[in-house]
């Protein structure tokens, strides 16, 4: 049988364009090959386009190679192009093509979430090192290195390539305490982290890659919010989002160069409370599932725009972009090719299905967001899932009508014109939050919200410096929120029925604790005298801070509560009234009883 192999074919043309085809017929047998060439696109409508050569003989093992030029007078839509050579049976290599009108592009922009947990233990050694095997190893037809080498290869193979990347903070922050020597890891060499590196700073100062922000550790927010509900702890777990976002801007600035304008929600995991957080810290915009937009309120019309997102609470509002769920699942899930042809194959039915939406939506933008190393790697190494994406980015660039763009490129030409009121809470996976809980896993949240209520105390026994002190790397409050957020990375819950994980929350929230027990023990209460009708305390503050305490009373028929201040490494004397009924007196930071004192009546 002869071969065939199409020429370059792009995978979406314009109506009415005019454009040259070419294939190369291989007579791979030992005795001559008598057969015509012929080229037909067939659409699904009657009209058709041939292009029949006279017959032709090749001798054995000949290639010959026939080109041509064909207007394309035919429909919108998806058309197939086939290159023939009939001798006694007809052989054709089949490939679809796309057949797009004039007018305005849709933008495309791929937002890849590439994450490592904090995998070290509060003593700095790594529990796991993903974050170095994933730069250094894979198994990749024509790419070295892991998927995160891979990633930025591509960008260099591919110089249109524009994308937004959230190289998440615990990651970065990994990459740099290695090439200071502060993380041991055997799995990369510190030059191919360092060449990383460079080639994300060179890829964002050229305005090829905008990065992305998030909280430092990979908080599942829309799950925390409603656990800190039923222990009263929204106000600190504002205060903790809050800390963990500015940090993790900053890593992403300091080691990247930029500091990003989105944020990305990690787990897609959403909460109406987010709109006034993420505002409130300068954050312009965020991206969610189109599953939250299936359930939102307001003024929706598509998938392929951004939208203002308002607390009609707050009045608070931010942007927020859909990512198109079902080309992101064919990215996330759908990608492990027999060989490079497959994989092309595939990239050209990806592009076809974009040029589709392109039809519905000119001027739009389609959102393909997804984990930036897993799709390569889960739940084995797909060899050519690289070169999948590599020819999606070249059939775009040909394509005319599929323009690469950032979201803050996009958003910059293309303001938000509508505006919901509500987005439901929930995850990518469904809107649900059932990978994180139930079992043992719900006994793990348990501890991590009885460790909030000790870090929220200590937070507040340290009142006006806690502010101070959360901008202080050195400081004991910072190390507590820092130990708190590990302990709260949904990636370790997401594993949670794993020992191992159950180890490393259970190590990092024993920290926390061990951080805020001794910062709630430099206080301490004892009675200095007793009236008939009053106690004197003294309280004593070992701490180089203010320390912020309550005082409440409960006597039979009687309560009281003050709030007093101590200056720092000072006592302070204060009355408190308890009559002659016995009484308990209870000094507390935050929710937790520093010192309970019962008194008995006075004869």
């Amino acid at each position: 049988m002869t071969k065939i192999q199409p020429g370059s074919l792009s995978a979406v043309y314009l109506k009415g364009s005019k454009h040259k085809f070419s294939f190369t017929v291989e007579n791979d047998k030992d005795q001559p090959a008598k057969g015509t060439p012929f080229f037909h696109i067939k659409t699904h409508t009657k009209q058709q386009i041939y292009v029949v050569y006279d017959p032709v003989t090749l001798a054995p093992h000949e290639k010959r190679t026939f080109e041509f030029e064909v207007k394309l007078d035919l429909p919108v839509g998806e058309a197939t192009a086939s290159f023939c050579f009939e001798e006694e049976t007809t052989n054709c290599v089949e490939k679809p093509i796309y057949i797009a009108s004039e007018g305005p592009p849709i933008y495309v922009s791929f937002v890849w979430h590439h994450h490592q947990a904090p995998q070290f233990y509060p003593d700095g050694k790594l529990k796991d090192e993903w974050a170095f095997i994933h730069v250094a190893k894979g198994d990749f037809y024509s790419y070295e290195g892991g998927p995160y080498k891979v990633h930025m290869l591509l960008h260099k193979k591919q110089p249109g390539f524009i994308d937004v990347d959230h190289f998440s903070p615990s990651l970065l922050e990994q990459w740099q305490l290695f090439l200071e020597g502060k993380l041991d890891s055997k799995a990369a060499s510190r030059e191919d982290i360092k060449a990383l590196l460079d080639s994300i700073r060179e890829g964002v100062s050229q305005g090829k890659i905008e990065p992305l922000g998030s909280v430092y550790a990979h908080t599942v927010q829309g799950l925390l919010f409603r656990k800190a509900k039923q222990y009263g702890l929204e106000d600190f777990l504002r205060k903790l989002l809050s800390w963990e976002i500015t940090v993790g801007l900053g890593i992403v600035e300091e080691v990247l160069g930029t500091r990003p304008r989105g944020m990305w929600t990690p787990e897609m995991f959403w909460h109406m409370e987010l709109v006034g957080l993420y505002s409130s810290l300068g954050i312009d915009y965020t991206v969610l599932c189109e599953q939250h937009f299936i359930k939102s309120g307001g003024d929706k019309e598509d998938i392929y725009q951004p939208y203002l997102v308002r607390d009609s609470y707050t009045g608070s509002q931010i942007v927020v972009f859909f990512r198109d769920l079902a080309l992101s699942n064919w990215v996330s899930f759908h990608v492990d090719f027999r060989d490079p042809e497959d994989a092309d194959n595939a990239a050209r039915r990806f592009v076809i299905e974009l040029a589709k939406r392109r039809e519905q939506h000119p001027g739009g933008i389609v959102v393909i967001a997804l984990d930036g190393e897993n799709w390569m790697i889960m739940p084995n190494y797909r060899k050519y899932a690289p070169s999948f994406l590599e020819r999606i980015v070249e059939y775009m660039d040909q394509s005319n009508i599929l323009v690469p763009t950032t979201l803050s490129g996009y958003l910059a030409k293309n303001p938000p014109k509508r505006t919901l009121n509500y987005l439901p809470t929930g995850s990518w996976i469904e809107l649900t939050d059932r990978q994180w809980t139930g079992g043992v896993k719900d006994e793990l949240w348990k501890e991590a919200m009885e460790t909030m209520l000790l870090a929220e105390a200590a937070y507040q026994l340290l009142g006006k410096d806690s502010e101070k002190m959360l901008k202080d790397p050195s400081s004991p409050l910072y190390s507590l929120f820092k130990a708190l957020a590990i302990g709260l990375d949904s990636d370790f819950y997401w594993y949670g029925d794993d020992k191992r994980e159950q180890e490393f929350i259970k190590a990092w929230l024993a920290e926390a604790r061990k951080i805020a027990k001794s910062i709630l023990e430099t206080v301490e209460v004892k009675i200095s005298e007793r009236t008939n009708s009053h106690v004197f305390l003294e309280l004593t503050n070992r701490n180089q801070a203010t320390a912020t305490l309550s005082v409440a009373v409960q006597a039979e028929g009687y309560s009281s509560q003050i709030h007093v201040s101590v200056a720092p490494n000072a006592s302070s004397r204060i009355p408190v009234y308890v009559s002659s009924d016995s009484a308990t007196i209870r000094v507390s930071a935050g929710k937790v009883t520093i010192t309970e004192l019962k008194l008995a009546k006075t004869k």
